[in-house]
């Protein structure tokens, strides 16, 4: 992949975006996209997760129409090169990667094979144990191992064929019966109550009489030959006596409850009929035989017999269990050495542990031997030991995964990124890595791992990364770690669209961009204020007289609005020894008010601008701090009022609640006391909770406090 367009319309919270990533030239493969909070990281990596499932983006909210191009060196993105890391941690579930990382391709090459043609034998003994059963081929395999309580087929197979007393048993009476005949849902219920086999044996005593005299009569009458019974001097003729015998045997069990009861429920339904048609149209020794094993205590063994009736003179048995023998022993090996042999898995597992120390765990597969082979997705196991106490559990075991910090959490989520990338490499699958957000704030220790593992991935030739963070301190730690500066973007949202554009000054915005401005551009200047109070401060004190002067510019002091511009600079030469013109005569604070208007005015908004950002905070707290200094003069009755504490704006605040608790100007004010006063000062972020508000934000802030006053 050189070259990635990419043409978002209406694609989650993404109204337009058209955007290239160059990964030519000798450069790492990977760009980090500062996009403050909102903006359009998750929308981003929600598209590409769903290209990664075959899905269409789509527009949520307005169910606008969507348009999704994405294209790697002008050819449709395949799915299968995307993977999206979300910032959301789940911990719950296994990555089948680790699946992947585990299999030896040799072992389960041969390993395939084998069962390939164990597989093929065992489909037709199953097809054959269908047709004698009756029973549906897919529960053949189930009813077996669990009439003869066992767990493998070929183990149960073969201790069938191994038991040598079916002859016993009586094969032949029992080859052509179906088990499903007999033990089925609807004859069960029957078969269990103690009342079914003496009532049976009732029952068929009545029913045999009346099928002799049936035959009797069928065969003209034997007894007329003897002279026992002249039909033709009887009253009734052989029709009517063959009906009056019928009725009174069919009388006699009406008249008995429980036998009429059981004729009754055996032939409620086909299934149940079936089991009394086999039973009467036996002969009277192989009814009793059937009885005796249909008796409750009797029936577990019965079942085990017909399977083995079943098996034992079928050549598919046969042939299943030959195969079975002679592969059996390679087979065993094969899962010895796939529950040993594990490179891949304790390379990926280094890389953790090189990379997130402190781990209060160790990590092993429950299930190796079976997960190396490809039979079933791998279980990683947690050991968490405590001196002499030692605990095991799966992921799915929240209880024990739950005392884990947010820190180690986020951890454990990175784990199932990193099989994955073993997984992919392994594969030489060309990947696009979308990383959303996957560095908290102020985690140092896992700050620097993730950015050394991304700097890892960057030294596999088909891997490319898109990094998303809204964390300004991490967005530099790539910049300065591997990221190249033209791959360092910021996104800025217009009306329409947002747009990815080269970040400035990332290293040192000091430096490399305000330092060069400050003597040409009035909203640079402005914004090097609190900068330089800052290091006259941790140079000369809070007592210098530079410093209480520009204590003055970030404050509404009694002399504020005395301070030129040419005050200003008078002390940024002397801080920095430079020589700039200090005759400017106009007042600061007008030139910060006129230019936080013009920002406001201007239709076309740069919301990457720092130095807009600093300004509008500045003027927003001067013109809170205006605004209450009135208030309280006219509430105390004091027009000589000023406010001398060192935390100028939490004393005006905490008087004027205090003072007017219902104000209709106190959301405001406290939205500026949270947003904007504590965050205008230098910070080893370097601004970056101001960095992370909006340009939207502040202006629509700025004017509402000026509509205060």
């Amino acid at each position: 992949m050189d070259k990635l367009k990419v043409n978002l319309k209406n694609c989650y919270g993404i109204q337009s975006l058209d955007k290239e990533f160059d990964f030519t030239s000798s450069k790492v493969k990977a760009y980090a996209v500062y996009a403050p909070n909102g903006l359009m990281k998750t929308s981003f990596s929600k598209t590409f997760e769903a290209i990664s499932k075959g899905d269409s983006p789509k527009e949520e909210r307005y169910n606008r129409p969507s348009s999704c191009v994405v294209k790697s060196d002008n050819k449709a993105i395949q799915k299968e090169m995307i993977y999206v890391l979300k910032s959301e941690i789940d911990i719950n579930s296994d990555s089948p990667a680790i699946s992947n990382i585990l299999v030896n391709p040799e072992n389960k090459a041969r390993y395939d094979a084998l069962h390939f043609e164990l597989d093929k034998l065992k489909k037709q003994l199953i097809t054959s144990l269908q047709k004698a059963s009756g029973i549906r081929k897919d529960d053949v395999e189930k009813t077996i191992l669990t009439d003869w309580k066992e767990t493998d087929f070929p183990t149960c197979i073969e201790k069938i064929k191994a038991t040598s007393d079916f002859d016993d048993f009586g094969f032949y009476q029992y080859a052509k019966i179906q088990y499903a005949t007999i033990f089925n849902p609807e004859t069960i219920e029957v078969l269990q109550s103690p009342e079914f086999i003496p009532k049976v044996r009732e029952f068929i005593e009545h029913y045999q009489i009346i099928e002799h005299y049936q035959r009797f009569l069928n065969q003209g009458g034997t007894l007329c030959q003897k002279g026992v019974f002249n039909l033709a001097k009887a009253d009734t003729p052989p029709r009517t006596l063959q009906q009056r015998l019928k009725a009174i045997y069919y009388e006699k069990i009406d008249t008995n409850p429980k036998l009429k009861k059981l004729r009754d429920n055996l032939a409620k339904n086909a299934q149940t009929q079936a089991l009394i048609d086999l039973i009467v149209t036996r002969s009277a020794g192989r009814i009793e035989n059937l009885l005796r094993n249909l008796e409750p205590n009797n029936q577990a063994q019965f079942r085990r017999n017909l399977w083995g009736v079943y098996l034992k003179y079928k050549a598919d048995s046969k042939a299943y269990m030959e195969l079975y023998y002679e592969s059996k022993h390679e087979i065993k090996q094969i899962e010895t050495d796939a529950a040993q042999a594990t490179p891949r898995w304790v390379k990926a597992i280094e890389r953790f542990n090189n990379r997130f120390v402190d781990m209060p765990f160790q990590l092993a597969i429950a299930n190796q031997a079976q997960a190396g082979l490809g039979k079933e997705p791998a279980k990683l196991k947690f050991i968490f030991t405590d001196g002499s106490d030692t605990v095991e559990c799966s992921r799915s075991e929240t209880n024990t995964l739950s005392t884990l910090s947010q820190g180690e959490k986020r951890s454990l989520y990175l784990l199932n990124f990193i099989f994955e990338v073993e997984a992919r490499k392994l594969a030489n699958q060309e990947t696009l890595f979308i990383i959303d957000d996957i560095a908290d704030s102020f985690d140092y220790k896992n700050k620097h791992a993730i950015v050394q593992y991304l700097k890892d991935i960057t030294n596999i030739p088909n891997f490319h990364q898109i990094i998303l963070t809204h964390n300004f301190d991490f967005f530099r730690t790539l910049a300065n770690s591997f990221v190249h500066r033209d791959r360092c973007l910021m996104a800025n949202r217009s009306i329409t669209s947002i747009t990815l554009t080269k970040a400035e000054g990332v290293k040192n915005y000091f430096i490399n961009v305000w330092k060069n401005k400050v003597n040409t551009d009035d909203t640079v200047l402005c914004a090097t204020i609190p900068f330089t109070r800052n290091l006259i401060e941790y140079i000369k004190g809070d007592e210098d007289g530079d410093y209480l002067l520009l204590t003055s510019l970030l404050h509404w002091k009694r002399n504020t609005e005395q301070i030129t511009v040419g005050d200003y600079m008078g002390v940024y030469n002397r801080l920095f020894s430079t020589h700039y013109e200090t005759e400017n005569s106009t007042r600061l604070t007008d030139l910060l008010f006129t230019k936080s208007n013009e920002i406001c005015n201007d239709p076309v908004r740069d919301g990457l601008k720092l130095e807009d950002k600093v300004l509008l905070s500045m003027s927003i707290r001067m013109k809170a701090e205006i605004f209450l200094i009135k208030e309280l003069r006219r509430i105390k009755n004091d027009t000589s009022y000023w406010c001398d504490d060192t935390n100028q704006f939490g004393r005006l605040m905490k008087e004027f609640s205090s003072s007017d608790p219902l104000a209709p100007a106190i959301p405001t004010l406290e939205k500026i006391s949270i947003t904007v006063s504590s965050n205008i000062h230098l910070n080893s972020f370097m601004y970056e909770p101001i960095i992370d508000l909006t340009i939207e934000h502040l202006i629509e802030l700025y004017k509402d406090v000026c509509n205060l006053l």
